[in-house]
């Protein structure tokens, strides 16, 4: 969760005579969207004492009391951020972490995902974003993806590894001008000069609710050999679009085995052409996911 300048400006609050330092506190209760409530009802709790010049305000889950956020604003009213904030995930594990001055981000913010490992680094000027790092992983835990953006330069790199931590693909912009590197094991096997940045997704003719209609249609025709099965639950589909917009490769992850599956891949695989992806300006083959959900009739 994490806590927005001023999110909390029309939040009633209430004073305790109890508190840290034996300074007043005032206390806070909110409902699953944040909106004030009462204590009986309340998903989370706050606590607020001036601090060192602050207010300092702790963000707790009602049902275990568990921190989610600590936030410093300029006065009890939540409206103005100043100074250190902090988010949790449930389970206990640092979220974010950063510093606002006058409500605005300042400095360096870090994010974590769930697990613990940064996935996130930025650097920001009173509010205005001037590099970003961003991580990712493979399963085993060696880093995936390291992608650099400063946009005070407009440069731009971005850095692929396998699991070995081997580098396979090393892609620098500056501008619309890049370099792509290609590795083989970490050897380097192929240069390629590209003039721009844009990437656009494979897209279906009609988008999402055009494609979502043809699944939807085509297991209805397929609806008495499916229920026949008794086959039920979700089974996704892992296939590629190719640069001719063509669907290729179409298999079921989950499922295997199963009349669903059968169904759902041959569905897919001779579906219509759709509109191919793009990077850098060139179009390429993209692979894509597509759970299919049939459940039990009531």
């Amino acid at each position: 969760m994490k806590n927005k300048s001023g999110f909390l400006s029309i939040l009633i609050f209430i004073f305790s005579a109890s508190g840290f330092s034996q300074q007043k506190q005032f206390s806070y209760y909110f409902d699953q969207d944040l909106a004030p409530t009462n204590k009986s009802s309340a998903v989370f709790n706050g606590k607020g004492v001036y601090q060192n010049g602050l207010f300092e305000f702790r963000l707790y889950y009602s049902a275990n009391n568990n921190l989610v956020s600590i936030e410093h604003y300029t006065d009890s009213s939540l409206q103005v951020n100043e100074g250190s904030s902090e988010s949790y995930y449930a389970n206990k594990v640092l979220e974010s972490k950063g510093d606002y001055i006058s409500g605005k981000q300042d400095g360096l913010w870090l994010k974590w995902d769930s697990a613990g490992l940064i996935i996130d680094s930025l650097i920001y000027k009173k509010g205005e974003k001037i590099n970003e790092t961003a991580i990712g992983y493979h399963k085993n835990g060696i880093m995936d993806s390291l992608v650099t953006t400063n946009f005070k330069t407009d440069t731009y790199q971005r850095k692929y590894y396998d699991d070995n931590a081997r580098l396979n693909a090393d892609i620098s912009f500056a501008g619309q001008k890049g370099l792509v590197k290609y590795y083989d094991k970490g050897n380097l096997t192929s240069t390629d000069s590209v003039f721009s940045r844009l990437e656009i997704e494979a897209e279906f003719p009609g988008g999402n609710q055009a494609w979502n209609k043809y699944i939807v249609s085509r297991l209805q025709n397929n609806a008495d050999k499916i229920l026949k099965s008794g086959e039920y639950g979700t089974c996704i589909v892992k296939f590629i679009v190719g640069k001719d917009g063509k669907i290729r490769e179409a298999e079921a992850t989950t499922m295997k085995g199963t009349v669903l599956a059968e169904v759902a891949v041959s569905i897919i695989a001779n579906g219509p052409k759709w509109h191919p992806a793009s990077q850098f300006g060139r179009v390429v083959n993209a692979y894509r996911l597509q759970p299919v959900t049939l459940q039990p009739p009531n």
